[in-house]
């Protein structure tokens, strides 16, 4: 489910999400903050699964946020006992450039101008439709090499046809691009929200006082006549209210927050 009209239709979700940021790709990240060991990353290196190289084998190794999340799906997708070779395609696929058709369908020029600027591919793009829409997606990948693009919200569309009975046997696995986001904010620095234009100062406010074990509970105000509360005493520890309170800021639509310290 990654036609070439969900990708002129989402292109400019780029720039909407990320604004002109180019930090999402600096290599600002190490190791540790991979939560990966130096000799699996050296073993990915080996067998070409890095989205991008070092200047020489002596330099130490840099991640930027897109590395992060694609060395974090391919930690999941070898978990899952997952072969390095269909990894390696999946890596071609979802590291290929975005064409030009659908960067000249943007509609603002100055979208435009910056995305055509930018190295950009698919990845990219889904990372943005996860945080500017509110859209969980998650990768299905056929052990014997064929993968899908899963759109929570496409999939709800009374008329997309979708049959997703296939994917229920044995030989497909998930990776959650959601959740390595959720992890992202939970272990790293949050710069890249920061400066992104999704989020305002009340709602980086509220991710730093989680990060930093402050807050007791959070009510989303869906509309005027519904809320929805989550408290840290529903959990089993913080980590895991930490982790739940940022899913819902990322995938649910509410007009307020309130938090309690």
């Amino acid at each position: 489910m990654f036609g070439e009209v969900f990708q002129k239709n989402n292109i400019e979700n780029i720039f909407n999400a990320f604004g002109i940021c180019d930090s999402i790709f600096k290599p600002a990240l190490t190791v540790n903050d991979l939560g990966i060991s130096y000799r699996t990353i050296n073993n990915w290196e080996a067998n070409g699964l890095m989205l991008s190289g070092r200047k020489s084998n002596r330099d130490w190794h840099k991640f930027s946020f897109v590395d992060f999340i694609w060395l974090n799906i391919v930690f999941e997708l070898r978990q899952l006992g997952f072969p390095l070779k269909k990894i390696q395609s999946l890596k071609t696929f979802l590291n290929e450039n975005i064409d030009d058709d659908s960067l000249l369908a943007v509609k603002r020029l100055e979208a435009r101008i910056f995305l055509t600027n930018t190295s950009l591919n698919r990845l990219v793009l889904l990372l943005a439709e996860i945080m500017y829409n509110k859209n969980h997606i998650a990768l299905l990948c056929n052990k014997e090499g064929g993968f899908y693009i899963y759109s929570e919200q496409q999939v709800k569309e009374e008329n997309s046809n979708i049959d997703l009975s296939k994917f229920l046997f044995s030989n497909f696995v998930s990776v959650s691009l959601t959740d390595v986001i959720i992890k992202y904010l939970v272990v790293c620095g949050l710069e890249i929200i920061e400066c992104s234009k999704i989020i305002d100062e009340t709602f980086f406010n509220i991710l730093t006082k989680l990060r930093s074990k402050e807050i007791s509970s959070l009510t989303f105000q869906i509309n005027e006549d519904e809320s929805l509360e989550v408290r840290k005493q529903l959990f089993k520890n913080y980590d895991e209210f930490v982790s739940a309170a940022i899913r819902m800021i990322l995938t649910l639509k509410f007009e307020e927050v309130i938090y309690k310290d």
